[in-house]
């Protein structure tokens, strides 16, 4: 790409941003807000989703927004801290073998269900056997693989029975695993791996989750949910640590065009939201100040691409044209306002792993643009000639919608390849990914434990969560070898090379790696920004103030 065409290509990004930039100088000035030492007299907690949780089935959720409602509607045997760190849920302690394939966790004796019911270690066997078995269709089954024969479960080559884990008595939990599994406290967190209670799920099936049926073990409990609008938790007087939990309620609303949960924390009517739109941060730093909240963020937004049909099935050249393509720093400046990270690679920056970044990375943009075209044209396209294709992405999010566009214009820019962008509801979104209909798709991922692994399945064969349908049986041999490894250096390495492999085949087209953008009032206590960024209300809690 010549300096001209480069400029040309800038203005239009920044054009871009600056149109979906305008409706945010126009607020009015936020009231001073005066914050006391004593808690407020009332402690109900507003915060916004991005979206509407399509599920609040902990076995079947994959969605960021569901997460977080489970984290407070539901423990599991570990839980989270206010800073991100795994500490005790359920599970009061646990006994390790010395080769690391035994656990034994002790349930505390005060667990209940919200019921006020004894919950036992048989909540949890039956709990992950249901996840697990393909008659649940959950599309995360197959993060049990490190449990004893987990995976071979999850392919209908066992019966669910045979699943590691077996309750000793009422309060004993033991779980074997299939190999060394470092990262399995944290794993435990996650909604998939929660107790449910089986006499309700049988009387209720799929109703199960209304709020006049649930029963949840957690902090909170299920009050109403009203489709597409919010989602209201009552404190659970029988949650083990009650006597800790302040606030009586929290009101989860469902906004999922993010300039208007900006809009709603100016006027006060929420205090904490999941995130802003970047092309918003220049203008609420200046007018927020400390209420402002960014931070790193174990996520990254890319671009999938269905290998299973032309024009990408077996086309290696233009997969890598469109990777090259991408001027990620462009993004990272223009858009996102420094409120994000470009991104090479699938796996984010994680401590003691090699970031697996490709060679042509360090090229410049114009070098980068060259090999693109090369590519195209080994590809069989030309300008001439261009490929066609669709770009399905979730609508609501303007700075999402805003990286696509600008996605599309470089690619049609430095390229000449003629690409559309399909806005579908998020719910519909993730149902075509998973029918493997759309040609390119929004493919963000929030990783569920600080591991490659957790990005990596993204393209694993037989993964439920492998929407792509990319398979190379050199890529899934590195992973299920790094899966054997006790030494974190050893797995690490041949995860890196299951990277490597996958960045060489160019299945997968990473944009930018998250960053954490939160607005919360200064009379909000008890969260901190976390790289998992799952902030439990079960800490939180409001102080007296005057102003919102």
């Amino acid at each position: 790409m010549g300096r001209r065409a480069f400029l040309h290509l800038a203005l239009v990004v920044m054009w871009l941003a600056g149109c979906h930039a305008q409706h945010a100088t126009t607020a009015s000035p936020a009231a001073s807000i005066r914050v006391g030492t004593q808690l407020a007299a009332e402690q109900i907690l507003s915060r916004t989703l991005d979206s509407a949780p399509p599920l609040l089935d902990p076995s079947l959720i994959t969605d960021v927004p569901s997460q977080f409602i489970m984290d407070d509607l539901f423990e599991g045997l570990t839980t989270l801290a206010a800073d991100g760190r795994v500490v005790p849920g359920v599970a009061s302690r646990w006994d390790v073998s010395a080769d690391g394939l035994t656990w034994v966790f002790h349930l505390r004796p005060q667990a209940r269900w919200s019921d006020g019911s004894a919950l036992t270690a048989d909540d949890f066997v039956y709990a992950w056997r249901r996840t697990v078995d393909p008659a649940t269709r959950a599309e995360d089954a197959q993060q049990l693989a490190p449990i004893l024969y987990g995976l071979e479960v999850a392919k209908g080559e066992r019966p669910p029975s045979d699943l590691g884990v077996t309750a000793l008595d009422a309060r004993t939990l033991r779980v074997q695993l299939a190999a060394p599994t470092p990262y399995l406290p944290q794993l435990l967190t996650n909604s998939y791996l929660q107790p449910l209670r089986e006499s309700v799920i049988r009387r209720y099936g799929d109703d199960w989750t209304r709020a006049e049926h649930m029963l949840s073990n957690g902090p909170f409990m299920l009050r109403e949910n009203v489709i597409g609008s919010r989602v209201t938790l009552d404190k659970n007087p029988y949650y083990w640590d009650a006597a800790n939990v302040k606030l009586q309620r929290v009101i989860y609303y469902v906004l999922e065009d993010r300039s208007t949960q900006a809009q709603r924390f100016l006027a006060g009517q929420v205090q904490f939201i999941q995130t802003f739109p970047t092309t918003d941060l220049p203008y609420l730093r200046a007018r927020l100040g400390a209420q402002v909240v960014t931070a790193p963020y174990f996520g990254t937004l890319g671009i999938g691409l269905n290998v299973l049909r032309p024009p990408f099935k077996d086309n290696r050249a233009l997969r890598m044209a469109l990777n090259l393509a991408v001027d990620r720093e462009m993004i990272s400046q223009h858009v996102l306002n420094g409120a994000g990270f470009p991104a090479y690679t699938l796996v984010p920056p994680l401590p003691e792993y090699a970031p697996q970044i490709p060679d042509w990375a360090s090229l410049s943009v114009a070098a980068r643009h060259d090999l693109a075209q090369r590519y195209y044209r080994e590809a069989g396209y030309s300008p001439a000639h261009p490929m066609r294709a669709e770009l399905s992405v979730s609508s609501g999010d303007s700075v999402t919608t805003l990286t696509y566009e600008a996605v599309i214009a470089m690619w049609r820019e430095t390229l000449g390849a003629q690409v559309s962008l399909h806005q579908l509801e998020f719910k519909i979104l993730i149902q075509d990914r998973r029918l493997r209909k759309p040609d390119l798709f929004h493919d963000a991922w929030i990783g569920d434990y600080l591991d490659p692994v957790t990005f990596l399945q993204l393209r694993q064969s037989g993964s439920g969560l492998n929407n792509a349908g990319y398979s190379n049986p050199a890529f899934d041999a590195m992973i299920d070898l790094a899966n054997q490894q006790a030494r974190l250096s050893e797995r690490y390495r041949d995860l890196g090379d299951a990277e490597h492999l996958l960045n060489d085949d160019a299945g997968y087209i990473p944009v930018y790696y998250y960053s954490v953008r939160h607005l919360a009032k200064p009379y909000l206590k008890g969260w901190e920004p976390n790289i998992v960024d799952r902030n439990l209300s079960r800490y939180m809690y409001l102080l007296e103030h005057e102003g919102n």
